[in-house]
């Protein structure tokens, strides 16, 4: 096992360390006068008292003496109430940075609250990047391992089948190292934890060197692209395609590794601004979202312009710069793994669902795809996945949209995402995950007075 903060090579971790400061990681959670609200403002609650420990002996105070339940939020960007908590909130932003790096194993050591746009700009300068990454990078890299968060391709797996081990800091405050040859349980069971476990503080990630990816856009109409579908996610490194409804055009994007030329790296804080700065399509993307709130008949019209409206530009970067695609609109997400070969039939079938029932949404649904692993948790256990996602503009009310697709997702034996909505029953997620109750087994073992659960948390694994 990669021991923490070890160095194999002459590495200078210090100065990449001093570039990533907590405080240059900007606002962690969004608190205003003592209440906590996620980005989309789906789940807000008062804590009854909020925690920012500066390192792994306050952390561990912290935990022991904590009041009530404990829960200890990333970045906010989970739309399911997995945060929640009336007891202690605790603030890891100081938990941020590289702490080691093992080039012989390709492993890098990163601390858990390291946010994803940040994590390129630390590993470049050692030659090395993530396999992968979701399209999204404002979590943090402990959330989006705790949750299976991927990106895609039909031979990568999601961040939490990247990680070779983890340090865990559990509801005793015991330090806990985990990998396949230690604590291999716990191994298993944590790199989809939900934070059931205790606190991942550290994570050991399997990187590899450098590399640019082509991003292509590219329209297709519904019925070709289903009818080349297989060959589209086999033929690509990553593949996905995004489907207005009421559209017969879907946009398909791609990206494949590229030798050529790539422009001057951006800064961290240059990645960290723009995911957070709206440009003009998003203000004509959310203008067009209350359009379809205040006037449901323009639903049509509407998916069929943003069909052609979506990006197309082709570019070359390096693969932590192109991965990510800035999200300022806000909204709520469902997303289900389904078998992969299912997964064309799934989306047709919500598509033609949303017609029938003429269910307004300004989203297009999102059709991706992840290799299977073995991570007990993982939406993706044993089986190969098609991703679908279906996404309601912050103000529009969910319900309609998403018990509509869930009972879809339910009839193709569909696992959810996790820090998506859901309304997963225990008795369904002990069918549908193999190892559900080992997994219950070892978090009752680690946290036998229930700690790090909450009412939602409490329901299904308490």
């Amino acid at each position: 096992m990669l021991q923490a903060r070890t160095i194999c090579r002459p590495v200078d971790v210090a100065a990449y360390q001093s570039k990533s400061r907590a405080s240059d990681y900007g606002v962690f959670m969004k608190i205003v006068g003592s209440k906590w609200s996620n980005w989309s403002g789906s789940v807000r609650f008062r804590p009854h008292k909020i925690v920012t420990p500066k390192d792994d002996v306050g952390l561990a105070a912290a935990v022991r003496m904590a009041e009530g339940h404990v829960r200890f939020p990333g970045n906010g960007h989970s739309c399911s109430p997995l945060c929640e908590t009336d007891g202690t909130l605790i603030d890891l932003k100081a938990f941020t940075g590289l702490k080691g790096f093992d080039p012989e194993r390709e492993v890098a050591t990163i601390a858990a609250a390291t946010p994803m746009w940040g994590l390129g700009s630390l590993l470049h300068p050692l030659g090395y990047a993530l396999k992968t990454m979701a399209d999204v990078d404002r979590q943090t890299l402990g959330g989006a391992v705790a949750t299976s968060t991927h990106g895609t391709g039909r031979s990568l797996g999601s961040l939490s089948a990247d990680v070779a081990s983890f340090r865990l800091l559990a509801a005793s405050g015991e330090v806990i190292h985990c990998s396949r040859e230690e604590n291999a349980d716990i191994y298993h069971a944590g790199r989809t934890s939900l934070g059931l476990l205790g606190v991942l503080t550290e994570i050991d990630m399997k990187v590899r060197p450098v590399y640019k990816l082509q991003r292509q856009y590219f329209l297709n109409p519904i019925d070709k692209l289903f009818h080349q579908l297989d060959g589209l996610t086999r033929a690509n490194r990553h593949f996905e395609f995004y489907w207005f409804p009421m559209s017969e055009m879907a946009v398909c994007k791609s990206l494949n590794e590229s030798e050529a030329r790539a422009p001057t790296r951006h800064s961290a804080r240059t990645l960290a601004a723009r995911g957070d700065r709206r440009r003009g399509r998003e203000y004509v993307f959310a203008a067009i979202n209350e359009a379809v709130l205040a006037m449901p008949g323009l639903t049509g019209p509407l998916h069929r312009f943003l069909s052609r409206f979506m990006p197309r530009r082709e570019k070359i970067r390096w693969s932590h710069e192109v991965f990510p695609t800035p999200r300022t609109v806000r909204f709520n997400e469902m997303e289900y793994a389904v078998p992969y070969e299912k997964g064309a039939e799934a989306i047709r079938e919500i598509a033609e669902l949303i017609r029938k029932k003429k269910i307004n949404t300004g989203f297009p649904l999102e059709f991706r795809t992840v290799a299977a692993d073995d991570v007990w948790l993982s939406p993706y256990y044993e089986r190969e996945s098609a991703m679908i996602g279906v996404h309601q503009y912050y103000k529009a009310d969910t319900g309609p949209l998403f018990d509509a697709c869930e009972a879809v997702f339910r009839s193709y034996g569909g696992r959810p995402h996790w820090g998506k909505m859901h309304s997963l029953r225990r008795d369904e997620a002990a069918v549908l995950y193999p190892k559900f109750e080992e997994f219950r087994a070892v978090r009752q073992r680690l946290d036998p007075k229930g700690k790090f659960l909450n009412g939602q948390l409490g329901a299904l694994f308490g």
